[in-house]
């Protein structure tokens, strides 16, 4: 067990902390003392002009109380018990509402209030679009937000839109359903938490990932850059992605489906239904399929026999994926006992052909994996919980689903799809790489409690308690006497966080927090070919605080700092049962994250915004776990491990710019710069420097920008129609494949420059209900890549038809 890295400073700073937050608690005294005499509350529903609920608008009594509508528009404020008081309603893009209004007048029910277009001028945030993911993109912590909803007649899915943020890309091995890890800022895979609706995403297996997910799925996508909010829970060493699900206030259906090269289809249906009596569906389903048989260029060897190769371009031809997921909740809405209850079940399954090892010399042409989810799952919000001001949110989910990779086929094959007969050797017979039949089943839970207390209008304190068990059980029925497979494989984690924020609404909003990280891990250990039990507890302490200051409506800065903590996955510690191996005895990693940016829009003639934010970064890391290519095996296939790095610096930054005329036209691009450095200076067991000492880290881009450009036409051929028009390109520097001081200048592996294009057409009519998409990808068919080589989808078309309507 240990605190910290050094435990003998971890009582100093729990007291720094402890003595931070009491101050602030004091400060906001008076203010508490002074709100004792708001008890009354007036309930009310903020609309547009059409009758629509407006959610985050800013609800103000007296200029000191303030509230803010939820999703449904619906707030809950307290007024004073006599007399007459001020009412002051604002939203962006709304003229701001003022009223006068006697506390003897509010009686039971809800007062609705409307607010009437602001049709005078345009703020910034309109003209660039901003408007739906504003408030996010205002806090304090570095966060940037995207409004997915404004790429749904587009056939991306939500990893190619989160390519789009400055510092991010989303790094794949292939096509369609194909192994994906995001880098943020250097730190990349696992060391970026994943989180959909604020919950975990760990527990969803393989049927759930980041490039399967249809854009339509999601609403918004938020990039919290370094430092995590406490109320999003979780391990997080570089950040954390949270995805928000395509739901809407009302009713609404949204349903889409593609078609393209490789034999490509994807669907996609979202639906919510709230009864007058608050009886609530919502559902969610989507299917993927793919060939994913696309070219590469490639040295082949042509007899298999001899080995000898020749280099040229073929197919893949061993690459299918199929997925498909529905998920369920139903439930009540706007009770006085909840806000929201529901009860859900996602179901799922997919089928995924295994065409490659790590490098793109090990091609395979029979093996596969399947898994399958069923998670059953609770969820239960209400604001102002037993008392005023203390919102209370639960959420929970147990994955029922398995695992199975399948090994059968004792053949080797080359990339003309040819195979010959394996030898006959005892150690591998029966597979391409190793004799397995192996189904397995994590066992995963999650649950996530969430409390917000507002103190008073400008103090409010947060509390998150994230709790994940693993427990892999499993058996390879080609192997039954095999020890491996009954080995203790389990895997716990809590995570409790408190926070306190403190907010001046003209301009400062700052929050510190606290969060204690514990695990347990129930594995085994091998020593001269004999399993033993092995256990290990660790309990950390992290700490950080988040801090922002507006110059103006228009300017901002934001610091952020946090001590944060990641503990090993589930695959990490005990493989994949593909192509990463077990390491039961990693370790977690920790890392001093620094974040610094500075953004301001610039607004003139009523219809040009432009926008330019620039972030810095360093990272100070401690046992940074990368994934490191080990020696080929016995099969002649290279596999992976996940392995502690013991120091490891990043100095960075990122440079984006958009600019948008008139909400028609728009040019944006980011340049992303990351340099993470060995700073490891003595290896394990010697006291010689290491020759990697200083090296920049393999396998990592260091330099990389993107560029997009768009222009939308209104009312073509058809009134309430338009047109947009779109072209997109990514850039890559290239950068080395292994340690840079590894062999010499001729014989280095270098991963090459990459230059590639995309563009999209849309048109819709009927005020968006009917959509039609055409997209283009890699259109100058360039050689693409993410890891060791692994070369990506060539040039790729898609149509997609999309029909919406909501009430």
């Amino acid at each position: 067990m240990y605190i910290s890295n050094n435990s003998k400073y971890a009582g100093r700073y729990i007291n720094y902390i402890l003595a931070a937050i009491i101050a602030i608690c004091l400060y906001s005294l008076p203010a508490f003392s002074q709100s004792t005499d708001l008890k009354p509350t007036m309930k009310g529903l903020v609309v547009d002009e059409s009758n629509s609920p407006l959610a985050n608008a800013t609800v103000m009594v007296d200029g000191k109380n303030v509230s803010t509508t939820n999703a449904k528009g619906q707030f809950n404020i307290s007024i004073p018990k006599n007399g007459t008081f001020s009412l002051r309603i604002s939203s962006i893009g709304k003229k701001i509402l003022t009223d006068k209004i006697s506390s003897n007048e509010v009686a039971g029910g809800i007062r609705v209030f409307m607010l009437q277009e602001q049709i005078n001028t345009l703020e910034a945030i309109e003209i660039l679009g901003l408007s739906k993911v504003d408030e996010v993109n205002k806090q304090s912590f570095n966060v940037t937000a995207l409004d997915a909803t404004k790429l749904h007649n587009t056939s991306m899915d939500v990893g190619q839109l989160i390519n789009r943020v400055s510092g991010v890309r989303v790094r794949e091995s292939g096509g369609m359903g194909s192994q994906t890890a995001i880098s943020l800022n250097g730190f990349t895979g696992n060391q970026v938490k994943l989180f959909l609706d604020g919950l975990p995403i760990d527990n969803y297996g393989s049927s759930f990932q980041i490039n399967n997910i249809p854009i339509n799925y999601i609403n918004q996508i938020e990039v919290y850059k370094g430092v995590v909010p406490v109320w999003l829970g979780g391990d997080a060493l570089g950040g954390a992605i949270n995805l928000v699900k395509n739901t809407k206030a009302g009713n609404f259906l949204d349903a889409s489906y593609s078609l393209g090269s490789f034999n490509t289809h994807r669907a996609n249906v979202n639906l919510g239904y709230i009864a007058k009596n608050g009886f609530t569906v919502e559902l969610n389903a989507y299917k993927n399929y793919s060939k994913n048989n696309y070219w590469v260029d490639i040295n082949v060897v042509p007899d298999i026999e001899t080995g000898v190769t020749v280099a040229d371009r073929v197919r893949r031809f061993h690459d299918q994926y199929d997925n498909q997921m529905l998920g369920l909740n139903v439930g009540l809405s706007n009770k006085k006992w909840a806000d929201q209850f529901l009860v859900g079940l996602q179901v799922g399954d997919n089928h995924a052909d295994i065409q490659t090892g790590n490098r793109m010399d090990d091609v395979f042409g029979a093996r596969f994996r399947e898994g399958t989810i069923v998670l059953p799952s609770v969820y239960y919000k209400k604001d102002n919980f037993l008392i005023e001001g203390l919102d209370l949110s639960l959420r929970g989910s147990f994955n029922l689903g398995k695992e199975k990779n399948v090994d059968t086929v004792y053949r080797q094959f080359n990339w003309y799809g040819e195979s010959i007969p394996k030898g006959r050797n005892s150690w591998d017979e029966g597979g391409e790489v190793s004799k397995e039949l192996y189904t397995y089943k994590n066992n995963n839970s999650n649950a996530a409690l969430n409390v917000k207390y507002a103190i008073n209008p400008t103090n409010t304190l947060y509390l998150n308690n994230t709790f994940t068990s693993n427990n892999r059980k499993g058996e390879n029925i080609l192997q039954p006497d095999n020890d491996f497979y009954r080995q203790p494989k389990k895997l716990q984690k809590n995570i409790t966080g408190l926070a306190l924020g403190n907010a001046d609404i003209k301009h400062m909003v700052n929050q510190i927090f606290v969060k204690y990280y514990a695990q347990h891990v129930h594995a085994y250990q091998v020593n001269n070919n004999l399993y033993s039990d092995y256990q290990d507890r660790q309990n950390m302490l992290g700490y950080g605080l988040a801090s922002s200051y507006a110059l103006d409506n228009n300017s901002q800065i934001k610091f952020s700092y946090e001590k944060t903590y990641r503990m090993p996955t589930v695959d990490e510690l005990f493989g994949d049962v593909i192509n990463l191996t077990a390491n039961p005895q990693l370790k977690p990693e920790s890392s001093h994250n620094f974040n610094l940016n500075i953004n301001h829009t610039f607004l003139w003639n009523e219809k040009n915004a432009l926008a330019v934010s620039v972030d810095g970064i360093y990272r100070q890391a401690k046992d940074f776990i990368r994934y490191v290519n080990s020696a080929s095996n016995n099969n002649g296939n290279m596999t992976q491990m996940a392995q502690n790095q013991r120091d490891v610096n990043n100095l960075g930054g990122d440079l984006e710019i958009h600019y948008a005329y008139d909400q028609r036209f728009n040019i944006s691009g980011s340049l992303t710069y990351q340099n993470l450095r060995n700073k490891t200076k003595y290896e394990t067991s010697t006291t010689d420097v290491s020759i990697f000492y200083k090296d920049r880290l393999p396998n990592i881009p260091y330099l990389f920008g993107h560029g997009d450009i768009s222009y939308e036409w209104r009312n073509v051929l058809l009134p309430n129609s338009s047109l947009k028009v779109g072209t997109y390109v990514y850039y890559v520097h290239d950068y080395f494949l292994r340690w840079p001081s590894a062999g010499t200048t001729s014989t280095k592996e270098t991963i090459p420059e990459q230059l590639s294009y995309d563009a999209s057409i849309v048109y819709s009519f009927a005020r968006g209900k009917y959509n039609v998409g055409i997209d283009g990808r890699n259109l100058t068919d360039a050689l693409l890549y993410d890891n060791y080589m692994l070369q990506k989808p060539s040039r790729n078309f898609s149509v997609k038809f999309r029909y919406t309507i909501s009430k």
